[in-house]
């Protein structure tokens, strides 16, 4: 008997949650996690920066130049500690008003022309992406950001500098600025794309791949089955195959499922699958396709085997799955399949060769089960009944396991 009995809490990796208290999906943990590693690169450059800063500016007497790059310098030292402890969001609220500041305040002692509002420039693009704040506060944000910049610029010029530094240096001050707002963005364009690169894969995945056995799934083994026939030499004058020519197909079902189901639960009749799955996978060649045909079926192409090679090696399967197991309560659940098996025939199409092996699979089902069955031969196609219904294409339905 199957009966369930209380398991430990499983050990996770807590969530990440924003202001709001929601959890961060997969893709936003992503960008989360590449925003805190752009902030710390941003906190050593512009600590590193600050440090040039103190002697350039005391070398020309600018006193008051230099105890701000110092206040800087404290500030940013300030953020990565909060960091590190976990104060993620003080963090960057100290580094914001930090940056905010010093830009201010160098505008107002050199001037526009400093470029020492650039880092505001290369932060922005960094308060949208911070994806632990509210919508409306990263908006919010961004806006004072902006309208910053704007009043500092309509500031400089209605009031001359405080302090008067050699053109060149105030050339050398804007680029090196400049330089450090690119690498921001620059980093920020490589995060998205990264992030995009993840997505266009995890898309695929889905479009592809069961999300329960990482098995493809029946449209796209279909997909596969059906251009390896089309691509398949054709029979001799003889009517036969070469061996590179021969493919057999197989359906396997796993016995019982539904009692799985009702007796043990979905988690057992879950591991029972993804352990169908794995065998299928592990002793299978690589040429072999091999996908969830249905709820409780699977479905393998092989290429290059004579039917009773093609037969040994799917007994081969259908043993390894019962010796499997599956842990559940106070034993091992058993596992076995049904497996119905049909080579290909020259002219038959892959919907025929599936619905024979379905047919066999049915004939073992009837027998008993755990067993291999091989389907009967097709019939010529000029012997069929008259007037029977045109078939239908093997992807006419959409099984759950796509669902």
């Amino acid at each position: 008997d199957c009966v369930p009995k209380p398991c430990p809490p499983a050990m996770s990796t807590p969530p990440i949650l924003t202001t709001s208290g929601r959890a961060l999906t997969p893709q936003e943990a992503v960008v989360d996690t590449a925003f805190w590693q752009l902030l710390r690169q941003f906190s050593w450059a512009g600590a590193a920066l600050h440090l040039l800063y103190i002697p350039l500016f005391l070398s020309f007497g600018a006193r008051t130049l230099a105890a701000a790059s110092v206040g800087s310098v404290g500030l940013l030292a300030v953020a990565t500690v909060l960091q590190r402890i976990g104060r993620t969001q003080g963090s960057f609220w100290v580094l914001l008003g930090g940056v905010a500041a010093h830009a201010l305040f160098g505008v107002w002692a050199l001037g526009w022309d400093s470029g020492l509002w650039w880092p505001l420039v290369g932060l922005l693009p960094a308060i949208i992406l911070h994806t632990r704040l509210t919508e409306e506060i990263r908006w919010r944000a961004a806006v004072c950001l902006i309208a910053g910049c704007v009043t500092l610029r309509l500031g400089s010029q209605l009031a001359a500098p405080l302090h008067e530094l050699p053109p060149v240096v105030l050339e050398t001050l804007m680029q090196a600025n400049l330089l450090m707002a690119l690498l921001m963005l620059m980093t920020l364009a490589k995060v998205s794309r990264r992030l995009t690169d993840e997505t266009t894969t995890q898309l695929g995945e889905l479009l592809q791949r069961d999300s329960l056995t990482r098995l493809d799934n029946r449209r796209h083994w279909t997909m596969l089955a059906q251009a390896r026939l089309d691509e398949r030499p054709a029979a001799g004058e003889d009517g036969e195959l070469p061996p590179e020519g021969l493919l057999t197909v197989a359906v396997a079902d796993l016995d019982g499922f539904r009692l799985i189901n009702e007796r043990c639960g979905h988690e057992a009749a879950d591991r029972s699958l993804s352990g169908i799955a794995r065998v299928l996978r592990d002793n299978l060649r690589t040429t072999d396709l091999v996908g969830r045909w249905g709820d409780e079926e699977f479905i393998v192409m092989m290429s290059g085997l004579e039917m009773p090679e093609a037969f040994e090696r799917v007994e081969a399967l259908r043993q390894r799955v019962a010796q499997l197991g599956v842990p559940h309560a106070y034993g091992q659940l058993p596992v076995t399949v049904t497996i119905g098996l049909a080579e290909v025939a020259p002219d038959e199409t892959l919907g025929q060769a599936i619905r024979r092996a379905e047919r066999a699979l049915v004939e073992g089902k009837g027998a008993g089960g755990n067993r291999v069955v091989s389907a009967q031969p097709p019939v010529a196609a000029n012997s069929g009944r008259a007037g029977a219904a045109p078939e239908a294409p093997v992807v006419a339905l959409t099984d759950a396991a796509e669902a």
